[in-house]
């Protein structure tokens, strides 16, 4: 149980953290900073038109086809995504100090 936790949960999220986090430090430009959000959506929606129509030709239960698959990862994926933004700016943001 542990391994299909870190394969369909943690290892996405940690992947999203870290791309965010990376493409918030790195470019100059902020565009870059909604490329992992995006093409992780882009990318559940993939698997997931891919998984309907594999539930369409087979007698498989829709909410292992549609939910578990590309909803689980996809979810960490955004999270991971949303936690590297949050890691991103909590490190980097300019600080004020007040006087004395």
């Amino acid at each position: 149980m542990p391994i299909v936790i870190g394969m369909f949960f943690l290892l996405p999220l940690l992947l999203g953290l870290v791309l965010e986090y990376l493409c918030c430090r790195l470019p100059r430009r902020r565009i870059w900073r909604a490329l992992p959000p995006v093409l992780g959506v882009v990318l559940t929606v993939l698997v997931g038109v891919g998984r309907w129509s594999l539930w369409e030709s087979e007698t498989v239960s829709p909410v292992t086809q549609l939910l578990i698959f590309p909803g689980v990862p996809g979810t960490a994926l955004l999270l991971g995504c949303w936690l590297g933004w949050r890691l991103w700016r909590r490190i980097w943001r300019p600080r004020v100090l007040d006087g004395p």
